[in-house]
This record gives C-alpha cells, sequence and structure tokens, in this order.
C-alpha cells in the first residue's frame, strides 16, 4: 500500500492495512494508560469518546502486530516500541508471548434482540455466536503465530478443556483444531441464517449457550501445538461493545464478572454505551476481577498529565511526518511558529504599550494609590510582547484594586508598593491580560504546537483533525519549494476553520443535536459574559460551569427525574454533551463551601476556540439545574445592570 500524501489523515486503526504502517506510526508512550497491575488475569474495560485510541491500543496485541513488531524490532522505527511491548511481556526476542484473541461487536449481535424469542432464547443465542467466533479468531490467530496456513493447519492443533466442562452440544473435546473450527463454524453459520431468513424460526435446530464457555478453551494449556501451549498467555479483545443493545452490554459485563473469566479479556467501547446515571456518576465498581474502568481521556486529564499528553501527541505527528514521501519534513513542531516574539508583531504591541499606558494615566493619573506601580511598569524591561502583557496586566490589576477599594472604603490616595504588584502579577492575571490583548488588538492566540494539543481535548483523533489541516498546507508548501513554517496568524485561521465546521456538525452527529446546540450556546454567552469583566476574576477566563453534588444526585436518580422531564431532558442533554467530548467533567474541592466537592463540567478545547475563548483550565461558575435547563430554549441571561455580551 503506498504511503498517503498527507498521513495525519488516517485515524481509524481499522483504516491502516500494513501492519508496519500502523506499528510505525503508533506512539509507544501511549502504553502508559494500561493498568499496572492485573494486565492479564481480569476483566478491564477501556472507555472513551470516538477517537480516543481504544482500537489502536487494541489491535498491538494482535498475532499479526506482534509478529511484524518482532520480524521490524531492530529498525529505529520500531526500537522503542518494542522494549516498552517486551517491558510487558507480550513479546520476546523469541517471538510474540500472547495470544490475542480480536472480536468486533460490531457484527450483528445487536440484531439478535430483534428476534421473536424469549430473552433467555436470545442471551444463549449471543453467547453461542461469541463463543463460536471467539474460537473462529483463536484458531485464525494461533496459526499465525506457529506460522501454519489457515485452515490447513488446524489439524496440527490440539484443544482441551478443563475438567467437567460439557457445554459445546455436538462438539466433543479434546479434539483437534479442525474439529473446533467446523463446530464454530456450523454455529455461526446457523444463527446468522436465522438472522437473514424470513421463515419461521425454528428454536430447536439452534444450539444455544449460557455464558461465554469458550474463554476456558482459551487458556494457554487448552490450546496446544506439539504438546506445548500455542502462548504463553491469552488475551481476548471486545472491541466496540458499544454496539450491542444496552441489555446484551449489561448481560455480557455480568457474564463475565460471575464467570470469573479465566484469561485476561479487555473490552472497549465508547461513552454513548453507557446510561444517563453511569456517565453522571463517578466511579465505578471495582474489585480483583474488574479493574476500574479506564476513560482514555481522562487518564491525559489528570494532574501532571497534560504535558504527557503533548509528548504523546509530538511523537504521533512526528512518526507522520517521517512517513510522507518525496517530501523534506524533519518534525511537526519544527513548521509549527510558537512565539510571536518576531519583527512582524512589534508594532502591534508597541501599538498596544502606548495605548494601554495612556488608558491608565488619564483614568487614574489624579489618583497616588498607583504611581508606584505604574512607574515600576514602565522601567520593566523585555520584548514589546512581554512589555504589553505586563501593562495590561496591571489594567486588570488596578480594576481588581479599585473594586475593592469602593466596597472596603480603603483610602484611595494611598500609595500601593511596587513589591505588591509582583506578589499579585500571578501566571493567571499575565493568561487573561494575553487573551485580552489577542481580542483587542487582532494578535493570534490559537498557535503553536502546546495549544494546538491542548485544542485536542486529550482526544487523539481530535489532534489529527487538527493537525492534518495545518499538516496539508506545510506540505504544500514543501511541494512549491516557498517557506513552510506556518506563522501564528494563518496557524489560528486553518484551526478556526475545521473547528467551525466540527461545531456545525454537532445537530447532525450527536443526540439531541439541537438541545444540544442551544445549551452549547448558552454555555458560550455565560463563558463571554464572566471572562470579559475588566478585573478578570476567574483569571484567565471562564470556560465551564458546575453543578453542586446534591444537584448532581438529584439528575441521577430515576425517581427524581421521571415525574420532572425538564430534568430528563438535561440529563439527556449533558449526557450527549460528555459522550460525546463537548464538555469534560471532573470533581473540584478547591472553591465553594469547605468541604464541598461540586461537578465540573469544562467545554472542550475546540469549542474554547470556536467560541471565542482562552485555553486554561480553571475558570468556572456554579450554576443550579434549574438555571441549566432554562439554558436549552431561553439561553444564558446576564443580570439586567451588567455589560452586554460579545
Amino acid at each position: 500500500m503506498s504511503e498517503p500524501r498527507n498521513p495525519f489523515r488516517l485515524r481509524a486503526a481499522e483504516h491502516i492495512e500494513s501492519e508496519t504502517t500502523f506499528l510505525r506510526l503508533f506512539a509507544p508512550s501511549v502504553l502508559d494508560v494500561l493498568p499496572k497491575e492485573g494486565l492479564w488475569d481480569r476483566v478491564q474495560v477501556f472507555r472513551s469518546a470516538p477517537g480516543g485510541g481504544k482500537t489502536s491500543l487494541m489491535r498491538l496485541f494482535t498475532p499479526s502486530s506482534l509478529l511484524s513488531l518482532h520480524s521490524s524490532r531492530a529498525g529505529d522505527d520500531y526500537k522503542e516500541l518494542f522494549q516498552r511491548m517486551r517491558a510487558l511481556d507480550a513479546v520476546s526476542e523469541q517471538g510474540p508471548q500472547l495470544l490475542g484473541v480480536m472480536l468486533s461487536c460490531a457484527q450483528n449481535y445487536a440484531t439478535l434482540d430483534d428476534l421473536a424469542f424469549d430473552q433467555g432464547r436470545k442471551d444463549r443465542l449471543l453467547y453461542s455466536l461469541l463463543n463460536a467466533r471467539l474460537a473462529l479468531s483463536a484458531l485464525r490467530g494461533a496459526l499465525l503465530l506457529k506460522h501454519l496456513e489457515y485452515p490447513q493447519g488446524l489439524r496440527q492443533l490440539r484443544v482441551d478443556a478443563p475438567t467437567g466442562l460439557d457445554a459445546f452440544g455436538r462438539l466433543s473435546i479434546p479434539c483437534t483444531g479442525d474439529e473446533l473450527y467446523n463446530w464454530a463454524s456450523s454455529v455461526e453459520a446457523s444463527v446468522c441464517r436465522v438472522l437473514d431468513s424470513f421463515k419461521p424460526l425454528e428454536e430447536e435446530s439452534l444450539e444455544g449457550h449460557d455464558g461465554l464457555h469458550a474463554l476456558s478453551l482459551l487458556r494457554p494449556e487448552m490450546l496446544t501445538f506439539k504438546g506445548k501451549p500455542v502462548a504463553n498467555r491469552t488475551l481476548v479483545l471486545i472491541d466496540d461493545v458499544h454496539k450491542l443493545t444496552s441489555s446484551q452490554r449489561r448481560r455480557l459485563l455480568t457474564n463475565l464478572l460471575d464467570l470469573r473469566a479465566p484469561v485476561g479479556v479487555w473490552l472497549a467501547e465508547r461513552l454513548e454505551a453507557l446510561d444517563v446515571d453511569e456517565v453522571l456518576a463517578e466511579g465505578a465498581t471495582t474489585d480483583r476481577e474488574y479493574g476500574e474502568p479506564i476513560k482514555l481521556e481522562d487518564y491525559w486529564r489528570a494532574p501532571g498529565r497534560a504535558r504527557r499528553f503533548e509528548e504523546v501527541v509530538t511523537n504521533i505527528a512526528d512518526r507522520r511526518v517521517k512517513s510522507v514521501p518525496d517530501v523534506q519534513v524533519s518534525s511537526f513542531a519544527a513548521h509549527i511558529e510558537e512565539s510571536l516574539d518576531g519583527t512582524e508583531w512589534q508594532d502591534a504591541y508597541l501599538r498596544a504599550i502606548d495605548q494601554i499606558s495612556e488608558r491608565i494615566r488619564t483614568t487614574h493619573s489624579a489618583s497616588g494609590r498607583y504611581q508606584e506601580w505604574i512607574h515600576a511598569s514602565r522601567l520593566q524591561n523585555g520584548t514589546p510582547r512581554e512589555r504589553a502583557i505586563a501593562w495590561r496586566s496591571l489594567e486588570i490589576l488596578i480594576e481588581r484594586d479599585a473594586r475593592k477599594t469602593q466596597l472596603s472604603f480603603d483610602l484611595p490616595d494611598l500609595p500601593l508598593p511596587s513589591e505588591d504588584l509582583e506578589k499579585k502579577d500571578a501566571s493567571g492575571v499575565r493568561g487573561a491580560a494575553e487573551f485580552f490583548l489577542a481580542r483587542e488588538f487582532g494578535l493570534p492566540y490559537y498557535f503553536g504546537m502546546s495549544r494546538v494539543s491542548t485544542l485536542a481535548s486529550s482526544n487523539i483523533e481530535q489532534f489529527l483533525a487538527l493537525a492534518g489541516d495545518l499538516f496539508e498546507e506545510v506540505v504544500a508548501a514543501e511541494i512549491m519549494k516557498v517557506p513552510s513554517v506556518l506563522n501564528p496568524a494563518r496557524q489560528e485561521a486553518i484551526l478556526k476553520r475545521e473547528v467551525q465546521k466540527r461545531v456545525q456538525e454537532v445537530p447532525r452527529r450527536v443526540q439531541d443535536g439541537r438541545d444540544v446546540q442551544r445549551f452549547l450556546e448558552a454555555v458560550r454567552q455565560c463563558a463571554h459574559w464572566e471572562t470579559n469583566k475588566p478585573n478578570a476574576p476567574y483569571a484567565p477566563g471562564v470556560t465551564g460551569f458546575a453543578m453542586s453534588m446534591s444537584d448532581r444526585s438529584r439528575l441521577i436518580d430515576r425517581k427524581t427525574r421521571t415525574p420532572r422531564p425538564e430534568y430528563e431532558r438535561l440529563a439527556r442533554v449533558l449526557t450527549a454533551c460528555i459522550t460525546h467530548n463537548l464538555l469534560e467533567p471532573s470533581l473540584d474541592r478547591s472553591q465553594g463551601q469547605k468541604g464541598q466537592t461540586w461537578m465540573i463540567l469544562y467545554l472542550n478545547r475546540f469549542l474554547c476556540l470556536g467560541f471565542g475563548l482562552p485555553l486554561q483550565y480553571g475558570g468556572w461558575r456554579a450554576k443550579s439545574i434549574e438555571e441549566l435547563n432554562n439554558w436549552i430554549d431561553g439561553g444564558f441571561r446576564p443580570p439586567r445592570n451588567g455589560e452586554a455580551l460579545l
């Protein structure tokens, strides 16, 4: 397969046909998300919004990927990944050490729930189909690991079963691999014939199972070649669990836990599979057999990991640009200008310094309270950008002090020492100053590798979409032999264009899309209202809202929601926003009453760009669920005596 002109367009793992291409593009540091304990011997659930990287992670542990990784292990593009996988004991210098059995739930399982059978019979057919396909996938993988032809080599495999297990109807175990293959193919074909048939169903002709008993056959000692296990361990990888019906999904998880699976089982699902209670509630059942579900975006959003996510996507970007044919691009970040300290921006910053300093002098020259602050700002060294940010920070701090003075009746002419200015000029204030400068003087704000990473909101596919549009222009410039480093203004224009497309798609691709669109517009209005206050009270700006734990409980409790349709509607809207990565949930105990916890919902960072808001976290306002519900139809309503919305 020829390499694509823009490798950022290769997003879904299933769309990358070549194993070597898939492995070359896979960033080894993504493996950090894996749990430190119980990796191979329990049920582990991975969740994310679309594009979080679930399928790519699972594909890495399949036989074809492990074999390709082993054969390519000496290559520079594969060495680090091989070492990481060897440390996990998934592969060694001798070859793959595990049999990865991958299965997608996107293959007509949900249709079983439409059959005119009782629920028990439908469940048995579901397990029959899963057992058959798990067996077929395991046999195919086993032959790959042993370099045997499929299906001719099946007769060289032996299949045993634990003592006392008799759950496979017409199949007599122990048996050869081809006997298991014939049985599994027959079961799969019979169930599929029922699904495709318009004739009356003959239940007695269908073989049904009461659980995932095929897992017992996949234990290493049960699947052997020439008397030895095919692999040291088995890992079952069940993808697209969200494609099952909600009742099928619940029963599958329950069965896996009750079964105490004898092999490792990973399940991957989109957040849309969860119901309102699961999405809005914090935490999940955890025990020795069932690890706490890993939400990929939440992993990267955890304190201290934002920088780590930037390193991951930078590595992903660099791996992709290296694969571009006929274009010499050293790294992605090298073509993304990071600074506004260049000469082309100096005039704008000098103009900003003149205007802001004049505003401050005009407004406060009659008072001696801020003279030392103003004098210290005049003496400050640095680039025009740094000095402009310092002056705008001063304006914010003066506005804050003036409002506080009016409320506390302090003597307004008492000079404030310059040392106070240094203490108050925190990073949040400087962040607000930079954002206000960009808005007032038409300067770029959304640019540079760090902010492109932030705009991805911890979602790899979102990063690839944004970076792909930037790289498209880089490649075009390289081909035309013109400068290919994108300046900040051009970066911002490209990113805004991509984000606007995504914002416009919300009503079409999100459940309750019109309600979601109106709700997000109200969040935008509220955020602008709070962010653009002259004293920047929540510097650098507000990009989210919060609800109390008691309000959250009212939305989670079905008994509360059922008689209140407006609560049900709000719960659906919030759930849709979270599962489609439009709002990022977290818990916070740092603000409000002592010991009180809030559920905070921040805007996805690409919405911050689309809505013209800063990108930092931390700024939020508490809202009641009554007010949030009113936002869906009525939008945000600022206080009557307040400033106009932008």
